[in-house]
């Protein structure tokens, strides 16, 4: 190799470290396979080689959990390589990485510099819609989330186990933060919900996990609620804004989930390069489990805790049909006062979020007494509000 080919390797080889040690949540499997060689391998390209095994194994995970038989036998792995993987191994089966600021700690000292919210900031590649919408469903049938996780890892639409697993865990973490299976999610899929009623809250809890669709959705999509659309380029610049590092590859798969999530999900329609959007009535069932996950405890709110949280900012949810689905939630006994006099417009929460679910399927064969749809009906409950 000659002198500037040797040069450019080390510079990219910085460049790398650099990146990891700055966002390592958006550096990709085969950059951080490649970070991973070039401690072992010094003075050659080794991103071929990153290639070369993730097709093989599948992942990294595969990779390094892989016998150091079959890991000195493959081309271009030498001994003590595949000895690195191993001990990387070991060192994940110990948890000791948690604790270490080593290249396996994705946020240590080294990034102190910068603010607590780029700091959360990761890329969001793998949104899991159309897996999700269709083994959601499913997760009333077990009785713990072991059991669920085992469920997915068996019939999720990939070859490779370990991708599987790893999409598993997608799923899983995002809806299913708590750990908790006997959750308020649960129960609602209890109750088969339509496929129209579940893509609202699929797109909620990918919003709650993912920092920068939340701010897509809030600094992006929402105040371009006057035009009614933005471009790929926009949301290119937008992501490049909190992701400044991003890879080409991550890049694009992050446009990829943001487009999916906004069209799939059906709070936005795609065409081309452009997401067009606008504010638009929903139906009840999401609106009844969003609210109250927003407003998952007993007690009093104001109509501006409402308009400015997610069931109108990402959800794109019409301010007066929310405000007409406070009265529906007053008729269910799931809100036991609305006040709108004069300035002063809150509401009397009086149900925890799964009382409140329990509540409304309980008398599910008689919701359509409940749901009120146009404004006119309203009128009456209004003034009887006002005289109170």
């Amino acid at each position: 190799m000659n002198s500037d080919s040797a040069k450019d390797h080390e510079g990219h080889r910085e460049r790398l470290r650099k990146r990891f040690l700055t966002f390592a949540d958006q550096v990709s499997e085969i950059e951080l396979l490649e970070l991973i060689l070039t401690y072992s391998i010094p003075r050659r390209d080794v991103a071929p080689l990153a290639g070369n095994l993730l097709q093989h194994f599948g992942s990294i995970d595969a990779i390094i959990s892989a016998p150091i038989e079959k890991l000195s036998s493959f081309p271009g792995i030498g001994e003590s390589t595949a000895t690195l993987f191993r001990i990387i191994d070991a060192i994940k089966m110990k948890k000791s990485f948690i604790q270490q600021p080593t290249l396996f700690n994705s946020h240590e000292a080294s990034v102190q510099e910068l603010e607590p919210e780029s700091r959360n900031m990761r890329v969001f590649a793998n949104d899991e819609i159309a897996n999700s919408l269709l083994l959601l469903p499913k997760a009333p049938s077990f009785t713990n989330l072991e059991d669920y996780k085992n469920y997915l890892i068996s019939n999720l639409p990939y070859n490779s186990e370990e991708t599987r697993r790893r999409r598993a865990n997608y799923i899983v973490d995002r809806f299913y933060s708590t750990g908790k299976f006997k959750s308020p999610l649960t129960l609602f899929l209890s109750h088969e919900p339509q496929d129209n009623a579940l893509k609202p809250i699929v797109f909620y809890h990918i919003l709650k996990s993912e920092p920068i669709a939340i701010k897509v959705a809030e600094e992006l999509v929402y105040p371009l609620l006057p035009i009614g659309r933005t471009n790929r380029d926009q949301v290119k610049d937008f992501v490049l804004k909190y992701l400044p590092e991003a890879s080409d590859s991550s890049l694009k798969n992050m446009l990829r989930a943001i487009f999916y999530s906004y069209n799939l999900l059906g709070i936005g329609n795609v065409a081309g390069e452009t997401i067009r959007f606008q504010l638009r009535p929903g139906e009840f069932e999401p609106f009844l489990y969003v609210f109250t996950s927003e407003f998952s405890e007993p007690g009093i709110y104001t109509f501006d805790q409402l308009y400015q949280g997610p069931l109108h900012r990402w959800l794109l949810w019409d301010r007066e049909w929310l405000r007409r689905q406070l009265y529906n939630l007053r008729d269910l006994g799931i809100i036991s006062k609305i006040s709108e006099i004069d300035n002063v417009k809150q509401f009397t929460v009086s149900l925890d979020q799964t009382a409140a679910l329990q509540e409304y399927f309980s008398k599910s064969k008689d919701k359509a007494l409940f749901l009120r749809e146009k404004p006119e009906d309203f009128s009456d409950t209004q003034q009887e509000s006002a005289e109170s």
